[in-house]
């Protein structure tokens, strides 16, 4: 009897822990078996009129929390999409299980066409005179 009570006190600390580890408090809305979520970005002047003509994205990757790789920054999402003037940025994350992820973050804006040689990564300094 004892065995049996111990057990269920241990399972029920397990169940509990893993619903609050899971649900509660966290940052994004996150689904214990599958999240499919589009947050907004903290970036950009908010600009919503007709005249942002670009997009751009970049994502990364998580497996089991174990291995994650990829860039999803801001700097490479307007890259991507040739945009020089963001106006919003959003957040976009889908997981299966909590064993694989994506995460993506798009960028909306205007822009011109750049170069091979050319980011909107800050300059370093270097090529001052």
């Amino acid at each position: 009897m004892k065995k049996s009570l111990k057990l269920a006190v241990i399972s029920a600390f397990a169940v509990l822990g893993s619903i609050v580890a899971t649900s509660c408090a966290a940052p994004l809305p996150v689904g214990c078996l599958y999240t499919d979520i589009t947050l907004p970005g903290s970036v950009g002047d908010g600009n919503l009129d007709k005249s942002v003509n670009r997009y751009g994205s970049a994502s990364c990757y998580s497996i089991l929390g174990w291995v994650a790789g990829g860039d999803a920054s801001i700097n490479e999402a307007a890259v991507n999409g040739n945009i020089d003037k963001i106006a919003w940025t959003s957040f976009h994350a889908t997981n299966y299980f909590g064993i694989y992820g994506i995460y993506k973050t798009e960028v909306f804006g205007t822009g011109k066409a750049f170069g091979p040689d050319q980011t909107l990564a800050p300059s370093s300094g270097s090529d001052k005179k």
